[in-house]
């Protein structure tokens, strides 16, 4: 059973692993990928080697294929946020004509050599809206490196340094063999101090932290800090087992590794395409509690709450109130669960939805669509917008009417007909925050998200100082 973290107590390495940052400063597995030019570079335990004496040995031969990256950032500069008075207080000098429009950032992180060629794993958040990425070897040799594929989904970024001679590299092992309790080393640059090592244990596995919909993080107590993100996570064979991605700050102890298993299925895409595309149904999904699992007679499975017109769930035959309790013959309970197996299907494969429909089992055929960008999925950008004629009919059926007021927080119920399907639901004055886990931002979305489920809708208001969640039957048509 996965667990979860509340996110506000996370933060990715995105926001703390750029330690520097100022204003101005065994063999190889089936996993390797790409692949070596020279085998024989590949850096693995001596043959006498005892972890139970000392991991000296292990950490003499890996150091040399773990990185120091830095970055540099051109960001423009709004002088007008810190006048010349108050400017050396800040640690900006006095501003004047000739300042410069822009001025360089720069930050740190770690990272490792997978391939003899020069390809090196990191962190997305590392390197993202990089001008200039450095990296810097254990013999201090440096390089200018190239960015050639990221997700920021899994934060995971593939970059490629050009040497004149074979590179020392490591070797991807296997994290869905790691056991909670097994030994693990970590390898890094914590606030700049290169190759730090630290060793520990899994902690746990499965970890969902609030990091984005892929969470699967490995949990370790092998101390994690700044200037770690991007750095391997070893298993006592020398293998890679996990990319360091994410601390709690505060936390002692607690530090979370995206599983190289994870990243080894993305690696020939991110070195072909630059990016990794994803599978997608276009659904709204909710986990069952008792009162659906009564209203809809199902005791297992993810309830769907919209389904978006034009999307492939909408073209399968898929609607709201179906609960799906498998996905190609694997069992899932959870949402999180649904998305990650759409996920790693490529779009415009083909994938059978096991499902139940008012208690009776059945199996939709959806051919997948690539998932949209994130900020789109969350604001629903990616749905078509209605007409200005079919929103007002829209709610016309529902029986309220909304507008927007940046005075009260948002989209405000302005009126309520009381023999509707909201009638008795819905008062005037609610703040509407959410439709089917949808965030509604503007009173165009309340139509939009209303019109995609013909099935009943629920809601998220606010009233009275107090969220309400609130379901509204389908209108007659």
């Amino acid at each position: 059973m996965k667990s979860s973290l509340i996110a506000p107590l996370v933060v990715l390495a995105g926001l703390l692993a750029c330690a520097g940052s100022t204003t101005a400063n065994g063999g190889p597995s089936a996993h390797d990928a790409p692949s070596a030019t020279a085998s024989s570079t590949v850096v693995t335990p001596p043959p006498a080697y005892n972890p139970m004496a000392s991991l000296a040995p292990l950490v003499e031969n890996l150091g040399p294929a773990v990185v120091f990256l830095k970055v540099e950032t051109q960001v423009e500069v709004n002088r007008s946020r810190t006048p010349d008075l108050f400017g050396p207080f800040f640690g900006f000098p006095e501003s004047s004509p000739e300042d410069p429009e822009f001025r360089t950032r720069t930050g740190s992180g770690s990272g490792f050599i997978i391939s003899a060629d020069g390809y090196v794993l990191t962190n997305n958040h590392v390197v993202d809206g990089a001008d200039k990425v450095t990296v810097s070897l254990a013999d201090e040799r440096e390089f200018t490196a190239t960015v050639v594929g990221s997700d920021d989904r899994t934060d995971v970024a593939l970059v490629k340094i050009d040497a004149d001679q074979p590179l020392p590299f490591v070797p991807l092992g296997d994290s869905e063999a790691l056991r909670v309790g097994d030994w693990v080393v970590a390898i890094g640059n914590p606030f700049g101090l290169t190759h730090t090592v630290t060793a520990g244990i899994v902690s746990a596995k499965g970890r969902v932290i609030g990091a984005g919909p892929y969470d699967d993080f490995i949990q370790t107590d092998a101390s994690i800090n700044p200037g770690n993100s991007g750095g391997p996570l070893f298993d006592l064979n020398g293998k890679v087992i996990g990319i360091n991605t994410a601390i709690v700050p505060g936390g002692t102890g607690i530090g979370f590794a995206v599983p190289i298993d994870m990243v080894s299925e993305m690696l020939d895409e991110l070195k072909s395409e630059g990016r990794v595309a994803r599978g997608w149904i276009g659904v709204g999904l909710r986990e069952l509690d008792e009162e659906l699992k009564t209203q809809l007679g199902a005791n297992e499975g993810v309830v769907v709450s919209a389904v978006y017109p034009d999307q492939p769930a909408a073209k399968a035959g898929l609607s709201p109130g179906d609960v799906i309790t498998g996905v190609d013959g694997t069992t899932t309970g959870k949402a999180d669960e649904v998305i990650r197996a759409i996920g790693l299907k490529k779009p415009g494969e083909e994938v059978k939805l096991e499902a139940l429909r008012e208690g009776k089992a059945r199996v939709f055929k959806v051919v997948l669509g690539e998932r949209p960008e994130e900020e789109s999925v969350a604001t629903g950008r990616f749905i078509a917008p209605q007409a200005p004629g079919e929103a007002t009919d829209t709610l016309k059926r529902y029986g309220f009417q909304v507008e927007d007021r940046k005075e009260a927080g948002g989209v405000v119920v302005s009126g309520v007909v009381s023999e509707g399907p909201a009638g008795g639901k819905l008062q005037a004055g609610d703040v509407i925050v959410q439709i089917n886990r949808q965030r509604v931002s503007k009173a165009s979305d309340v139509a939009r998200l209303l019109g995609a489920a013909s099935r009943g809708s629920v809601l998220v208001v606010q009233r009275e100082g107090a969220q309400l969640l609130i379901t509204l039957p389908p209108p007659e048509k």
